[in-house]
């Protein structure tokens, strides 16, 4: 049964991620003979498929109220612009053939719910700035639903849509900042930034171990790692800034821009 609307959380739903299995999921290879075969997908099928899994997670955590986010896929974003290499081992893999097209459906509108996409931003990052602007939905529990692990980085409520069970997470300011840097030193294989030399998540637990979690403790720690590695702190910093997913404070409503993060 769903809570009443006033207790009923909101969801901050990362579109990519259901856009993506929408696609995959509805297409199909058809060969007409042996050595000619091609990917085929009704966009009728990639649009139920998509709002099966939206329903789905509505119906799960007892709610109605919801966002979407997307990527803004224009342009490289401003963590492409930092280091050349952000996402670049994804470059000219093929993608489901019906993703374009549902991206585009979706961002016409949507009569249930807002879309947001912000110009040079990821969906992660919208969801990031969302889930952490006070003026937003403003006494409502605000929860992003994503399968990232980066969004353990955000501070507020998290809910892996790949570990359904698990429900919904609370991530303490405290949690979030640990994450960010720990993230700093081990990097991320899948987005194409490599943090510190020879770090991996146990050697990062063990060098935050017993040390305050906050950014004043934390960044000597991982500063002093780079250092060790010969890289230096301005390493440190732009591995950092891959790192970060933005919240509210670090994007400037005026101008429309990212304030990078410093420590």
């Amino acid at each position: 049964m769903k809570q009443p609307a006033h207790n009923a959380p909101y969801l901050l739903i990362d579109a990519d991620v259901l856009a993506y299995r929408a696609a995959a999921g509805a297409e199909k290879v058809i060969c007409f003979e042996e050595d000619s075969c091609f990917p085929l997908c009704s966009l009728a099928d990639a649009q139920a498929a998509f709002f099966g899994q939206l329903y789905a997670i509505l119906d799960q955590l007892g709610t109605s109220d919801y966002a979407l986010c997307f990527s803004d896929d224009r342009n490289g974003g401003f963590r492409r612009r930092l280091f050349p290499g952000y996402k670049a081992n994804r470059d000219g893999k093929p993608r489901p053939v019906a993703l374009k097209f549902l991206r585009e459906e979706l961002l016409r509108g949507n009569p249930d719910a807002p879309v947001y996409i912000k110009p040079g931003l990821e969906a992660d990052d919208c969801l990031g700035i969302l889930a952490t602007l006070p003026s937003f939905m403003r006494g409502r529990q605000k929860v992003i639903v994503s399968v990232d692990k980066d969004m353990r980085s955000i501070p507020g409520f998290f809910h892996d849509m790949g570990k359904p069970d698990i429900g919904i997470q609370p991530v303490s300011r405290e949690d979030a900042d640990l994450w960010h840097m720990t993230q700093t030193l081990i990097g991320d294989a899948a987005d194409g930034y490599p943090g510190c030399p020879k770090i991996g998540p146990m050697t990062a637990k063990k060098l935050f171990d017993g040390i305050p979690r906050d950014y004043e403790h934390l960044w000597p720690v991982v500063a002093g790692a780079f250092e060790k590695a010969g890289l230096g702190e301005a390493e440190a910093l732009t591995q950092a800034r891959l790192a970060r997913i933005l919240r509210a404070e670090d994007w400037d409503f005026d101008n429309r821009e990212v304030k990078l993060w410093t420590p």
